[in-house]
């Protein structure tokens, strides 16, 4: 299932969710670099070069492949500047469902911008009808996550204990259907 051509660039009042771009490579690193913004993220930190290819994958890469992840950029609408992204992988056992993940820069953490672009992915996947569920998974310890995920309207579904990059920790996975997503945005 490919999204279509359109489906990026989006704007929300504050941001552009966009393909990646040469110019976002120091912010890029920034961020992936950062070990408090790491710590409970499923990525590795990569070179400088490993980057400048992962941001040319990304800016010509179909969005939608079955099991591949694709990296959206979060950009400031006036100037563009890269704050984080977030990740989307529509799945391989049942393409109706997308799970996302979402990264940002420390400094622009706190300021609801993980909201508002999370919301414009969620309104983008669901309303053309053919996303029925998207799923969210995260460290019981990221307090934030877990905030953002709620406020959206997702629902914890299970708990798990795992080995995340050698300590235990329970993971928990969130999910929102498109019923509930409806509700949600009603009210």
């Amino acid at each position: 299932m490919l999204f279509p051509e359109h489906f990026l660039p989006q704007h929300t009042e504050r941001l552009t969710l966009r393909r990646f771009i040469g110019a976002d490579l120091d912010r890029f690193l920034a961020y992936r670099h950062d070990p408090v913004v790491a710590r409970f993220q499923s990525w590795s930190m990569l070179s400088e070069d490993e980057a400048i290819a992962f941001i040319h994958e990304m800016s010509t890469a179909p969005i939608g492949i079955p099991g591949e992840w694709f990296q959206i950029a979060i950009a400031l609408q006036h100037s563009n500047r890269l704050i984080g992204d977030i990740g989307v992988q529509v799945s391989e056992h049942d393409i109706t469902t997308v799970e996302i993940g979402f990264t940002l820069h420390r400094e622009e953490q706190g300021k609801g911008y993980a909201r508002e672009a999370v919301q414009a992915l969620l309104r983008s996947l669901f309303e053309p009808g053919n996303i029925t569920k998207v799923i969210g998974i995260t460290d019981s310890r990221n307090y934030p996550s877990i905030n953002l995920m709620t406020q959206l309207g997702m629902n914890l579904i299970s708990s798990e204990e795992v080995v995340f990059r050698n300590e235990f920790c329970v993971e928990q996975t969130f999910e929102l259907s498109k019923q509930d997503w409806l509700l949600h945005t009603i009210n």
